[in-house]
Protein backbone atom coordinates (compact mmCIF):
# COMPACT_ATOMS: atom_id res chain seq x y z
CA UNK A 1 0.00 0.00 0.00
CA UNK A 2 2.82 2.27 0.60
CA UNK A 3 3.25 2.02 -3.41
CA UNK A 4 -0.17 4.09 -3.65
CA UNK A 5 0.27 6.77 -1.26
CA UNK A 6 0.95 9.51 -3.61
CA UNK A 7 -2.63 9.11 -4.81
CA UNK A 8 -4.28 8.57 -1.18
CA UNK A 9 -5.31 12.14 -1.48
CA UNK A 10 -5.96 12.19 -5.40
CA UNK A 11 -8.32 9.34 -5.75
CA UNK A 12 -11.45 10.86 -6.20
CA UNK A 13 -9.47 13.68 -8.65
CA UNK A 14 -7.73 10.87 -10.87
CA UNK A 15 -10.88 8.94 -11.12
CA UNK A 16 -12.75 12.27 -12.40
CA UNK A 17 -9.87 12.95 -14.51
CA UNK A 18 -9.92 9.31 -16.40
CA UNK A 19 -13.48 9.01 -16.72
CA UNK A 20 -14.20 12.09 -17.97
CA UNK A 21 -11.39 13.09 -20.03
CA UNK A 22 -9.49 11.32 -23.29
CA UNK A 23 -6.02 12.67 -21.74
CA UNK A 24 -3.21 10.15 -21.83
CA UNK A 25 -2.04 8.04 -18.91
CA UNK A 26 1.10 9.90 -19.21
CA UNK A 27 0.03 13.83 -18.98
CA UNK A 28 -2.76 12.51 -15.72
CA UNK A 29 0.60 11.08 -14.36
CA UNK A 30 2.39 13.90 -14.84
CA UNK A 31 -0.31 16.03 -13.24
CA UNK A 32 -0.60 13.68 -9.94
CA UNK A 33 2.86 13.35 -9.11
CA UNK A 34 3.01 9.55 -10.58
CA UNK A 35 4.29 7.60 -13.51
CA UNK A 36 1.68 6.54 -16.47
CA UNK A 37 2.16 2.69 -15.27
CA UNK A 38 0.69 3.98 -11.85
CA UNK A 39 -2.14 5.63 -13.54
CA UNK A 40 -3.02 2.78 -15.75
CA UNK A 41 -2.64 0.54 -12.75
CA UNK A 42 -5.09 2.22 -11.09
CA UNK A 43 -7.26 2.61 -13.56
CA UNK A 44 -7.24 -1.41 -14.28
CA UNK A 45 -7.78 -2.01 -10.65
CA UNK A 46 -10.61 0.62 -10.24
CA UNK A 47 -12.20 -1.14 -13.56
CA UNK A 48 -12.06 2.51 -15.27
CA UNK A 49 -14.02 2.35 -18.54
CA UNK A 50 -12.38 5.53 -20.54
CA UNK A 51 -13.75 7.44 -22.95
CA UNK A 52 -12.84 7.07 -26.89
CA UNK A 53 -11.68 10.05 -28.97
CA UNK A 54 -13.86 10.85 -31.82
CA UNK A 55 -12.48 9.51 -34.93
CA UNK A 56 -14.71 11.82 -37.44
CA UNK A 57 -12.33 13.00 -40.29
CA UNK A 58 -13.02 15.79 -42.34
CA UNK A 59 -12.65 14.68 -46.00
CA UNK A 60 -13.48 17.96 -46.68
CA UNK A 61 -10.69 20.41 -44.65
CA UNK A 62 -8.29 17.63 -45.44
CA UNK A 63 -5.55 18.10 -47.94
CA UNK A 64 -4.26 14.66 -48.35
CA UNK A 65 -7.51 13.80 -48.77
CA UNK A 66 -8.57 16.02 -51.51
CA UNK A 67 -5.03 15.59 -53.60
CA UNK A 68 -6.77 11.59 -53.47
CA UNK A 69 -10.28 12.53 -54.61
CA UNK A 70 -8.05 14.93 -57.57
CA UNK A 71 -5.65 12.48 -58.35
CA UNK A 72 -8.93 9.58 -58.63
CA UNK A 73 -10.55 11.73 -61.49
CA UNK A 74 -7.59 11.53 -63.75
CA UNK A 75 -8.75 9.08 -66.36
CA UNK A 76 -7.56 5.96 -65.41
CA UNK A 77 -6.47 6.41 -62.31
CA UNK A 78 -7.13 3.10 -61.27
CA UNK A 79 -3.89 2.28 -63.30
CA UNK A 80 -1.76 4.55 -61.28
CA UNK A 81 0.81 2.60 -58.98
CA UNK A 82 0.64 3.53 -54.85
CA UNK A 83 4.27 4.62 -55.96
CA UNK A 84 3.26 7.12 -58.28
CA UNK A 85 0.10 8.57 -55.95
CA UNK A 86 2.45 8.61 -52.71
CA UNK A 87 5.32 11.20 -54.85
CA UNK A 88 2.33 13.23 -55.38
CA UNK A 89 0.93 13.72 -52.36
CA UNK A 90 3.86 13.41 -50.21
CA UNK A 91 3.14 11.57 -47.12
CA UNK A 92 3.49 7.80 -45.55
CA UNK A 93 1.99 4.69 -46.55
CA UNK A 94 0.48 4.24 -43.33
CA UNK A 95 -1.39 7.66 -43.84
CA UNK A 96 -2.18 6.98 -47.24
CA UNK A 97 -3.74 3.79 -46.21
CA UNK A 98 -5.36 5.30 -43.96
CA UNK A 99 -7.25 8.84 -46.05
CA UNK A 100 -7.44 6.32 -48.97
CA UNK A 101 -9.80 3.87 -46.33
CA UNK A 102 -11.72 6.61 -45.37
CA UNK A 103 -12.71 7.66 -48.89
CA UNK A 104 -12.99 4.15 -49.98
CA UNK A 105 -15.52 3.88 -47.46
CA UNK A 106 -17.52 6.89 -48.01
CA UNK A 107 -17.57 6.13 -51.77
CA UNK A 108 -15.75 9.27 -52.54
CA UNK A 109 -13.08 7.09 -54.71
CA UNK A 110 -13.33 4.01 -56.62
CA UNK A 111 -12.55 0.69 -54.71
CA UNK A 112 -9.96 -0.07 -57.52
CA UNK A 113 -8.21 2.93 -56.83
CA UNK A 114 -4.78 2.69 -55.28
CA UNK A 115 -4.60 -0.98 -55.69
CA UNK A 116 -1.96 -1.46 -58.19
CA UNK A 117 1.20 -1.86 -56.73
CA UNK A 118 3.70 -2.46 -59.97
CA UNK A 119 5.36 0.61 -61.28
CA UNK A 120 6.14 -1.46 -64.64
CA UNK A 121 2.07 -2.34 -64.79
CA UNK A 122 1.59 1.47 -64.45
CA UNK A 123 3.96 2.21 -67.31
CA UNK A 124 2.77 -0.75 -69.25
CA UNK A 125 -0.77 0.55 -69.10
CA UNK A 126 -0.41 3.90 -69.72
CA UNK A 127 1.54 2.81 -73.16
CA UNK A 128 -1.21 0.76 -73.63
CA UNK A 129 -3.68 3.60 -73.32
CA UNK A 130 -1.85 5.77 -75.47
CA UNK A 131 -0.31 4.05 -78.45
CA UNK A 132 -1.82 1.42 -80.70
CA UNK A 133 1.20 -1.28 -80.01
CA UNK A 134 0.84 -4.94 -79.51
CA UNK A 135 0.80 -6.33 -75.80
CA UNK A 136 3.54 -8.45 -76.49
CA UNK A 137 5.53 -5.26 -77.54
CA UNK A 138 4.33 -3.13 -74.29
CA UNK A 139 5.47 -5.99 -71.94
CA UNK A 140 8.91 -5.90 -73.56
CA UNK A 141 9.26 -2.40 -73.05
CA UNK A 142 8.20 -2.25 -69.66
CA UNK A 143 10.19 -5.25 -68.58
CA UNK A 144 7.00 -7.88 -67.90
CA UNK A 145 7.58 -11.23 -69.41
CA UNK A 146 3.23 -11.82 -69.93
CA UNK A 147 1.48 -8.64 -69.96
CA UNK A 148 -1.42 -10.16 -71.03
CA UNK A 149 -1.85 -11.92 -67.98
CA UNK A 150 -1.61 -8.96 -66.16
CA UNK A 151 -4.66 -7.31 -68.09
CA UNK A 152 -6.24 -10.94 -68.22
CA UNK A 153 -6.23 -10.55 -64.34
CA UNK A 154 -7.36 -7.30 -63.82
CA UNK A 155 -10.24 -8.23 -66.22
CA UNK A 156 -11.13 -10.86 -64.33
CA UNK A 157 -11.50 -8.82 -60.98
CA UNK A 158 -13.76 -6.42 -62.71
CA UNK A 159 -11.25 -3.28 -64.10
CA UNK A 160 -12.15 -1.37 -67.01
CA UNK A 161 -9.56 -2.63 -69.47
CA UNK A 162 -10.91 -1.79 -72.64
CA UNK A 163 -9.58 -4.06 -75.99
CA UNK A 164 -6.25 -3.34 -77.68
CA UNK A 165 -5.93 -0.51 -80.10
CA UNK A 166 -3.56 -2.69 -81.72
CA UNK A 167 -4.80 -4.50 -84.87
CA UNK A 168 -4.25 -8.12 -85.34
CA UNK A 169 -4.94 -8.40 -88.67
CA UNK A 170 -3.52 -11.17 -90.44
CA UNK A 171 -2.10 -9.65 -94.10
CA UNK A 172 -1.21 -6.29 -92.62
CA UNK A 173 0.98 -8.54 -89.17
CA UNK A 174 2.38 -10.91 -92.85
CA UNK A 175 3.35 -7.99 -94.42
CA UNK A 176 5.16 -6.53 -91.17
CA UNK A 177 7.24 -9.45 -89.90
CA UNK A 178 8.50 -10.31 -93.57
CA UNK A 179 9.47 -6.68 -93.64
CA UNK A 180 11.24 -6.88 -90.59
CA UNK A 181 12.79 -10.53 -91.78
CA UNK A 182 14.17 -8.61 -94.91
CA UNK A 183 16.04 -6.39 -92.53
CA UNK A 184 17.63 -8.37 -90.79
CA UNK A 185 18.82 -10.23 -93.40
CA UNK A 186 20.87 -7.19 -95.06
Amino acid sequence: MKRWGILRGKEDNLVKGLEETTLPFKKLGERYGVSRQAVHAFSKRQGIKRPVKPREHQTGECRFCQKLIQISKKPHSEFISIHTILKEIGASRVKFLYHLQTLRDRGLVDEKFGRLHSKRAEKGYAIYFKKGLSIRMIGQKVGIKNFHSVIKKHRELGWNVPPSLYAYGGRERSRIKSEIHRRKQR
